[in-house]
């Protein structure tokens, strides 16, 4: 059992267990996490690699903008250049250089 596969079974207990809470939202979450669970790491980076995240990313890019209260000549250049790696580098290739950097 991996992680992905625990939060979808605490989930589950969890529309069990309360019945007053946003059933669609949990299991929403829980078909998310059942699939996480059983996909490979190669299927799961080709989910980021499909570009289905970016604007998700570029948000948080953003919001951490915002929090830094960068210029906005900088805030544009590090989207620009996001932009250009989603376009350029692997999910595969962006996570390796993550973790070892």
């Amino acid at each position: 059992m991996n992680g992905y596969q625990m939060t979808a079974d605490s989930y589950r207990t969890l529309l069990e267990r309360e019945k007053d809470i946003d059933r669609a939202s949990i299991e929403s979450k829980i078909k998310a996490l059942d699939f996480l669970a059983t996909a490979t790491e190669e299927e799961r980076l080709e989910l980021f690699n499909s570009s289905a995240f970016n604007d998700v990313v570029k948000g948080y890019l953003k919001m951490a903008c915002d929090n830094l209260k960068l210029e906005d000549e900088v805030r544009q250049g590090l989207l620009n250049e996001l932009r250009y790696l989603f376009d350029t580098v692997t999910a595969d290739q962006a996570e390796d250089y993550y973790n070892n950097h």
